[in-house]
C-alpha cells in the first residue's frame, strides 16, 4: 500500500469548499463535496492555470478561466476547451486528518 501524507485537517476544508495546498513540487487542490474528500493536480489540463479558482458542482469543477469541465473523482475532461484528464490523487481521512497518496 501507497504511504499516505496529512495534508490538512478535515475541519479546514467545509463542504462545498476547495482549497490549494504544496506537497513537495506539486500543488495539489482539495475539496469537500458533501463530507466526501477528492484530491487533485491544481492545474487545468487546458493551459495549466488553477483549478481551485473555479467552481464546484457534486463531482465536478469548471475552470475558472475557460469554463473547462473535469470529474474530480476520476480527473476525466468533461468538456472542452480541455481534452485531458486532470490527475487525481488517493485520498482518505482518518482520525479528523485529510490523507493524499500516490496519483491514481
Amino acid at each position: 500500500m501507497a504511504k499516505m501524507k496529512k495534508i490538512a485537517d478535515a475541519d479546514e476544508i467545509a463542504p462545498g469548499e476547495i482549497k490549494s495546498f504544496t506537497v513537495g513540487f506539486d500543488t495539489i487542490a482539495v475539496c469537500n463535496t458533501d463530507g466526501t474528500f477528492c484530491a487533485f493536480r491544481d492545474q487545468c489540463s487546458h493551459q495549466e492555470l488553477p483549478l481551485s479558482d473555479g467552481e464546484i458542482e457534486g463531482e465536478v469543477i469548471t475552470c475558472a478561466y475557460h469554463g473547462a469541465q473535469f470529474n474530480m473523482k476520476t480527473g476525466e475532461a468533461l468538456c472542452m476547451p480541455a481534452s485531458e484528464p486532470i490527475e487525481v490523487f488517493e485520498i482518505k481521512v482518518e482520525d479528523g486528518e485529510i490523507l493524499i497518496g500516490n496519483e491514481k
